[in-house]
């Protein structure tokens, strides 16, 4: 069995010889072990497919990324200001003041702008480069921000909260609706170079952060647009949320979205709220065991939720959230090692 034949079948709860293993994106971890930038990275040669692929294989996950640069020249196109030239990108200024400011663009452009910046068609090429080395050896994984927050970003995720709170609702919906054309047209175009697992971060939409009928009138119709009007070109739709989620479980289950990528919650209890409708990805913390606890404690976790897993299928181990460069390479092979012990 192929890891992507295993990972195929554990979001559609078929039996396997075992669980599968993978890290939710993985990119900032590679580049810092590399002395690389997020933008150095994507200018090497093959925008640094090569290098991921090798690193991806050496930690032992079932499920490589791409693509994870392909957003933030929005932000610059549409007047914003993105350093590069850090392990993550940073934003020095926003393209929106208020809400109403969206006003000002037209979304066709914006994204016929995106389409033509160098590092977005770096990203192109690093994920078709990915998807020429690795055949059918794996999934590919890839995507940026989910709808509502590439929404926060384009304001400020403070200012956006405000907004939620005391704006007008069709003004942020509007908003979120703009982000979702943006975020349609840049997984179209890493479907057309090789992708096939659709991974969409809704950080922003954190329980720490919103609540659970405000994920449901905000977040979650703008991420079924998304999926809706790409499951004819890939039907694998990965959602991470991180902090408390475990009230958005059976809701996410219930919209049919293939796998849930979660953080702070008791998977047994999630898994049976899923009824076996939505695969569950996670949750060893990236804080407090995998850079924190050695890899004899780590692989010990890793195996015990394996097994505590095991009855009810669907299951995929993974970290809780991205990878901290602090996070050493014997932890993430603990994880590896723990799924086939398991």
């Amino acid at each position: 069995m192929t890891d992507k034949e295993r990972v195929l079948k554990t979001l559609r709860f078929e039996k396997t010889d075992r669980a599968p293993f993978a890290v939710l994106n993985g990119q900032m971890w590679i580049a810092a072990r590399h002395g690389h930038t997020m933008a150095s990275l994507l200018d090497l040669e093959d925008a640094g497919a090569s290098l991921l692929v090798d690193a991806y294989r050496e930690i032992g996950t079932e499920i490589m990324t791409s693509g994870c640069g392909a957003a933030w020249p929005m932000i610059e196109v549409m007047g914003g200001k993105i350093d590069m030239n850090g392990l993550s990108a940073e934003i020095l200024s926003r393209p929106l003041s208020s809400l109403e400011d969206i006003n000002n663009f037209d979304v066709r452009k914006v994204i016929a702008d995106m389409r033509a910046e160098h590092y977005y068609r770096r990203t192109l090429v690093q994920m078709k480069e990915m998807r020429r080395i690795v055949g059918d050896e794996c999934m590919i994984g890839g995507g940026f921000f989910g709808p509502f927050t590439m929404a926060a970003q384009m304001l400020g995720v403070e200012d956006f909260m405000v907004e939620l709170l005391t704006g007008g609702e069709e003004d942020v919906k509007k908003v979120i609706d703009f982000a979702s054309e943006i975020v349609i047209a840049y997984l179209e175009d890493l479907i057309e170079n090789g992708l096939d697992l659709i991974t969409v971060p809704e950080p922003v939409a954190s329980g720490d952060l919103i609540r659970p009928d405000d994920f449901e009138r905000f977040v979650l119709p703008a991420d079924l647009k998304v999926r809706d009007r790409l499951k004819d070109k890939c039907r694998n739709y990965l959602i991470h949320i991180c902090g408390k989620t475990d009230k958005l479980v059976s809701t996410i289950a219930e919209a049919g979205l293939s796998v849930f990528s979660v953080d702070s919650i008791d998977m047994v209890a999630a898994q049976k709220d899923s009824g076996g409708r939505c695969a569950l990805f996670g949750n060893l913390s990236p804080a407090h065991v995998l850079a924190s606890k050695s890899a004899d404690e780590v692989y010990n976790i890793g195996l015990a939720l394996c097994k505590a897993m095991k009855p009810y299928g669907g299951f995929i181990l993974a970290p809780g959230c991205d990878l901290a460069p602090t996070i050493p390479l014997e932890n993430l092979k603990a994880m590896a090692r723990a799924v086939r012990d398991a």
